[in-house]
């Protein structure tokens, strides 16, 4: 028997769908999202001393993911090849609980947090929040399995269709930069590799259109995104 365990709350981020959140925490330094606690926890005393820390621990549900395999296609090989879904780290799981490593921003006066870094699809319930220690969590000589042979990350230049460059001009600047950051990483599916095919996904209620070109992504459209 387990105790009952419920959400804490709920984290609030730039990422309206999955499509195009990026693949790990940290890849996407500057975006801002917002931790966002029950009625009950949210006061000093839950979180005093929490100010003395740099990073946190977030354990939230993945809940748009409504079934799981025992066997994953992981993006980082291509979608080629099926690995156990216990040696990946896809949020489709038999438990589906995500868990990333954030930077804290600040701890606001409503007892909310503003954190950097999430990988969390907006509206994501929180499960528990963790102090990051560098001395016990850190572990240099650890090794990344199978991921030590695929090729490593590289961000790829982010170029402006000239019939979308007024529209991106008249983003703030923060999501101009949170667009180019998560859009960098090539974030799109596995099993559609394809260059030239658009994309369309949106981030911080705007819908971006955009391909890969070459060696770079190529944002084609931009348009505020309609309310669901």
């Amino acid at each position: 028997m387990i105790n009952n365990i419920e959400p804490i709350g709920a984290i609030h981020s730039p990422f309206q769908q999955k499509l195009g959140i990026p693949r790990q925490p940290g890849l996407a330094q500057s975006v801002e999202s917002q931790i966002i606690f029950h009625p009950s926890l949210a006061k000093e005393e839950t979180l005093r001393g929490l100010e003395t820390f740099t990073h946190l621990w977030v354990l939230y549900l993945c809940h748009k993911s409504e079934s799981w395999r025992e066997t994953i296609r992981p993006p980082r090989l291509g979608g080629k090849k099926k690995l156990g879904v216990f040696a990946t780290r896809s949020p489709h799981r038999p438990n589906p609980i995500g868990l990333s490593v954030v930077k804290i921003k600040s701890i606001n006066p409503d007892h909310s947090i503003t954190i950097y870094g999430a990988d969390i699809l907006d509206g994501s319930p929180l499960l528990d929040i963790k102090p990051y220690l560098s001395m016990w969590d850190s572990i240099p000589e650890a090794n990344n399995g199978w991921v030590d042979n695929t090729p490593q990350l590289e961000a790829l230049e982010v170029i402006i269709h000239p019939d979308a460059l007024q529209d991106f001009n008249n983003l703030d600047l923060y999501t101009q930069s949170i667009i180019k950051e998560t859009l960098r990483w090539d974030p799109r599916p596995a099993y559609s590799k394809d260059d030239g095919r658009s994309f369309t996904h949106r981030i911080n209620h705007f819908d971006i259109t955009w391909s890969k070109l070459d060696e770079s992504i190529q944002i084609l459209g931009i348009r505020p995104g309609q309310k669901k």
